[in-house]
């Protein structure tokens, strides 16, 4: 039987270094692509075929450096999502170092939380790209997605909830779980750049404007954080009137 033939062994020692960056190359292209395409167009709307046109290679190509699509995504996802975590963790771990065992200010956990993403957002295309990306994967309920905001947010996320809780000593955990939720949601719609803003201000404020944006948000959750404690029961006072609205407007539409 011939030996199987390695067609790097037939290249010269010259030719090989030339070689291992063309393939870097087309790897590192296949990510640019991926990365502007999954963040327009989102995990399930984003196929190989458009990434592998958008690089200028053939599918091959993406199969071989990442196996699936699942592992492309997730590998374009981390490329700017575990730097961003990182560096939260690193804001916070210095903030807790700073105050030697006392409450961090509401209003600095907020700004230590939000600065990296925002930094993203001015950081240039492959930022903003991420931060779509981010933004449909938080509406993505697929085992996959919840594996992948699992990892790669799960640490950070109960460190910070843990520090607000210690200064918020009058919210009970659920209260403060809630509202970091929501704080979530808050910044992540404000960075998505889905051109409301100018809209509902009649030309007035910007979505790129990046900076008036975290000037605005910060007192903002800042407030949203402080509110009174909710009481037992009150939410479910709320729920009700909100079955009754719906049953009212639905009657008024019928006789209409």
């Amino acid at each position: 039987m011939s030996p199987k033939i390695d067609p790097d062994h037939m290249t010269t020692a010259a030719e090989q270094p030339q070689r291992r960056r063309r393939k870097s190359d087309a790897r590192e292209s296949i990510l640019n692509a991926a990365e502007r395409l999954f963040g327009e167009l989102g995990f399930t709307g984003c196929s190989l075929r458009n990434v592998a046109d958008s690089a200028g290679v053939n599918q091959g190509m993406i199969h071989y450096f990442f196996r699936s699509k699942e592992a492309l995504f997730q590998e374009t996802y981390l490329r700017c999502g575990s730097p961003l975590v990182e560096e939260r963790m690193r804001l916070l771990d210095t903030e807790e170092a700073a105050a030697k065992g006392a409450p961090i200010p509401v209003e600095r956990l907020i700004e230590i939380f939000l600065a990296p993403a925002f930094r993203l957002a001015t950081s240039g295309d492959s930022g903003r790209a991420f931060l779509r990306m981010q933004a449909h994967l938080q509406l993505d309920g697929t085992r996959f997605g919840h594996e992948l905001r699992q990892r790669l947010y799960d640490e950070s996320s109960m460190r910070f909830v843990a520090a607000f809780a210690r200064s918020l000593t009058d919210l009970s955990r659920e209260d403060v779980s809630w509202r970091f939720m929501f704080m979530l949601g808050a910044y992540q719609y404000a960075l998505a750049d889905t051109g409301r803003i100018e809209v509902i201000s009649d030309g007035l404020c910007s979505a790129s404007d990046f900076a008036c944006s975290l000037r605005q948000i910060v007192p903002f959750l800042s407030a949203a954080m402080r509110s009174p404690p909710i009481i037992a029961g009150a939410s479910k006072d709320q729920l009700d009137f909100c079955k009754a609205s719906t049953a009212t407007a639905g009657r008024v539409s019928n006789q209409e």
